[in-house]
């Protein structure tokens, strides 16, 4: 099969690098005697044994150009050649050939373009068959009768219930909920007063992309073999078949729709059409730009800007989709929406300045200072931030201007959520929409002299988590303190609204807690695990001050990997030699008293300074017993399956 590969921008048409170009030749040159003399647009070609079925509609459109199973194999000079194309392929399962635009999308025509695809030749190599008349183009389809195609998907449960997923990028636990006095978070506040509240709620990895990666895809980072940003979580053997939350969602009768930053930019390509209704996602708009010029870290933009937030934008869509959703209440839907603040930049509406205390009066870490007796390696490229190295913490006036900038794009993207569940409200959804509002992961500041994230200590393991029941009351402001993963959202959510995961046909790793909504007090889960990669500065890794996240880094070429294990009253971590060969950690013989972290959560409530109060020294050297019990479990759990 020749693999091409799509062009970003204006130009629709596909771009070969001159390898592609040589198989492109090559390609044809096979199939030329094929193309000639092939019979014109709809017909059948009666020299192969395969029955067709032959439409004058179109078989993909939309996002489907940019879907795995779909490719485009050049161009023909008829329906028939693109057919023989099919025909000589035994994974082909449709063709799809443009022959003419459709009279009104003609140049100048009330702005329409003509089909940007005449003669191209797509083929599926899947079984999806959805004909519909094209946009601007017209077409000829086909498909073999003796590979059935897929079922539409059965109806949804008829008492199933909507589902709401809100992300926030890089927000941590800061709020009045948990007796936080900063940020300005009034409406999650108040969602949280009608919601069951996690208290210990951690993604599987601190960093945006792996962590949207494993929540969205219901799988943990050593799974998807997405550590950082290079390549997508679709590319890992085998996972072309996965389904992801709202792709199973979406084969069990939902409408799927999504919108703003949930799936990080390129992991999967182009946020996964195969995951939405129609293969169309709703659009991301960026992590914004400061457009005035700013004297500290936050960038608050005046109103007479005219600025375009991309959260503004996000919201727009989503009330788009929620217009939708209500126009047919007899289909159920799944809506993500991903909101990019308090990502840095930190911009924001000026206003948002008038919300929070003056920076000067903003208190700063009484902890800065990398954790006793722990290794540098767990600090890693903290000093992205205001710190100026693990030992020289930032100053003072540069914290509470880091604070600060945090605190107002919080306090903005707060709002933005007010917006959104108005509209939920306004429309009619409260009394049957379940809403789950989290965080990709937490956030330092200034804590262990840490500033952003890439670490497996609380400050970044630890995400924001509420969800909202309507039709269970009484959990609504309970705080449990089950000890929960990002991804057991997955078979939470499908759970409570109505289409159970059955874990022995779907390759999920997360685990539903939807018990604790019919007994909110019950223990719950026990256990949450975290990784982080390390990438050493000199060769023969002595310098972990100096060590790096691994961001751009063939996963062949990291140097380490940290597990962490929290349990109910310890956190502990191990650094792995990693196998770059098999993508496998190499556990030491014995547990390497340097690369340990074992850190006390006795007496921890998860309120108020809990992040100045724990993990400020590594007790590992005093507690063999309790490391030797959890490195065993740790070991034992990461250990190939």
């Amino acid at each position: 099969l020749l693999m091409v590969e799509g062009c970003r921008g204006s130009n629709p048409f596909v771009h070969l690098h001159k390898p592609k170009m040589l198989t492109a030749l090559v390609l044809l040159a096979a199939v030329l005697p094929l193309v000639t003399g092939m019979s014109a647009v709809g017909s059948v070609d009666t020299t192969s044994n395969v029955s067709w079925q032959i439409l004058n509609e179109s078989v993909v459109y939309g996002g489907d150009y940019e879907l795995p199973t779909v490719h485009l194999v050049g161009s023909t000079a008829s329906a028939a050649a693109c057919q023989a194309l099919c025909a000589k392929n035994t994974s082909c399962q449709a063709f799809d050939w443009a022959y003419d635009t459709v009279p009104a999308c003609e140049e100048g025509d009330e702005g329409h373009k003509p089909c940007a695809f005449l003669k191209q030749c797509w083929l599926r190599f899947d079984t999806v068959w959805k004909p519909k008349n094209g946009h601007c183009c017209l077409k000829t389809a086909g498909r073999k009768l003796d590979s059935p195609p897929s079922p539409p998907p059965a109806p949804a449960p008829k008492d199933a219930m909507n589902v709401l997923f809100v992300i926030f990028d890089d927000l941590r636990v800061q709020h009045e909920t948990w007796d936080m006095e900063l940020p300005h978070t009034p409406n999650t506040d108040a969602l949280a007063k009608k919601s069951l509240i996690f208290d210990r709620a951690y993604c599987q990895q601190a960093v945006c992309g792996p962590s949207r990666a494993s929540l969205l895809s219901g799988r943990r980072p050593d799974t998807t073999q997405m550590w950082n940003f290079v390549g997508g979580f679709r590319q890992t053997p085998g996972a072309s078949a996965w389904r992801t939350w709202p792709e199973y969602f979406k084969s069990n009768g939902f409408k799927a729709y999504g919108c703003g930053k949930l799936f990080h930019p390129g992991d999967p390509a182009n946020f996964d059409p195969q995951s939405w209704t129609d293969n169309t996602y709703g659009g991301y708009f960026g992590q914004d730009h400061c457009p005035i010029k700013s004297s500290g870290n936050g960038c608050p933009v005046p109103a007479s800007q005219n600025h375009t937030f991309p959260d503004y934008e996000t919201l727009a869509v989503a009330q788009k989709y929620l217009t939708d959703a209500a126009s047919d209440r007899t289909t159920p839907f799944w809506l993500g929406v991903g909101f990019v603040k308090p990502h840095m930049p930190h911009v924001f509406p000026e206003k948002y300045l008038q919300m929070l205390p003056d920076s000067s009066s903003i208190p700063v870490a009484n902890n800065s200072f990398s954790p006793k007796g722990a290794s540098f390696i767990e600090w890693s490229s903290g000093a992205e931030g205001p710190a100026v190295s693990p030992m020289v913490p930032a100053t003072v006036s540069d914290a509470q201007d880091w604070k600060h900038a945090y605190y107002c794009a919080a306090a903005f993207s707060d709002a933005v959520l007010g917006e959104l569940l108005d509209s939920v409200d306004s429309m009619g959804f409260s009394d049957n929409t379940l809403i789950v509002l989290t965080s990709d992961h937490g956030w330092g500041l200034g804590e262990h002299n840490h500033w952003i994230k890439y670490t497996n200590w609380e400050t970044d393991a630890r995400i924001p988590l509420l969800i909202h029941h309507p039709k269970r009351p009484d959990t609504w402001g309970v705080h449990t303190r089950a000890i929960v993963e990002h991804v057991d959202l997955y078979p939470t959510l499908s759970e409570l609204a109505g289409i159970p995961v059955d874990k022995t046909t779907e390759s999920i790793e997360g685990d539903s807690y939807a018990n604790l909504f019919a007994e909110p007090t019950a223990t719950g889960p026990t256990v949450a695990y975290t990784q982080y990669p390390r990438c050493c500065h000199d060769k023969n890794c002595t310098d972990f001050t100096r060590n790096k996240r691994c961001a751009f880094v063939k996963n062949t070429d990291f140097d380490y990997m940290g597990y962490s294990i929290r349990v109910d009253n310890w956190r502990y971590t191990e650094w792995a030699r990693w196998n770059g060969t098999v993508l496998l950690p190499i556990w030491s013989a014995s547990v390497p008293d340097s690369l340990c972290e074992l850190y006390s959560h006795y007496g921890d409530n998860m309120r108020a300074d809990t992040y100045e109060r724990f993990e400020n020294e590594n007790v590992a050297l005093t507690n063999p017993a309790v490391v030797k019990n959890l490195s065993g479990i740790l070991r034992n759990f990461f250990a190939p399956k």
